[in-house]
């Protein structure tokens, strides 16, 4: 199945590694995970990417 939620967990290169999954009502996938990452890590990558931006 195709995932484009890159932050949840199952997604790998686009695919869903799921066998099913199920859908709520507005069709949002009710198995997705996020993973937790520090309030620190967040930073320092939002900064980085930041960085690599031309704005």
């Amino acid at each position: 199945m195709k995932c484009e939620n890159y932050f949840c967990i199952y997604e790998t290169n686009g695919n869903c590694i799921l066998k099913e999954v199920s859908l709520d009502i507005n069709g949002t996938c009710e198995e997705c995970i996020y993973p937790s990452i520090s309030q620190e890590l967040l930073e320092k990558e939002k900064k980085r990417v930041l960085s690599e931006l031309d704005f």
